[in-house]
């Protein structure tokens, strides 16, 4: 039997495993991020389609602060900008 190759087995195993362990845990971390970002802009279109804003036609999705806001932040930036819009105060429009 060849010690130093089945030492360099259960290196390798070892190492598998653990690659494995953060891919998963980034893996679902991402899928996360990507469900908030989608819910944001889900959030926008709804607001838009319901003319629930102060403004007639609501946000302007081409607008690209109402984009990089949402899609960095996700449900939460959108629900600010859609509070802000209410009181008239989202100026990026």
């Amino acid at each position: 039997m060849d010690i130093p190759g089945l030492f360099m087995d259960i290196i390798l195993v070892i190492l598998a495993i653990v690659i494995a362990y953060i891919l998963f845990r980034v893996l679902k971390t991402t899928k996360k991020l990507a469900i908030n970002i989608i819910i944001g802009f889900v959030l926008i279109i709804i607001t838009n389609l319901l003319n629930i804003t102060t403004i007639p036609f609501g946000f302007d999705l081409s607008t690209l602060i109402t984009v990089l806001i949402t899609a960095l932040t996700g449900v939460f930036g959108a629900l600010v900008l859609i509070v802000l819009n209410i009181f008239g105060l989202y100026p990026f429009l």
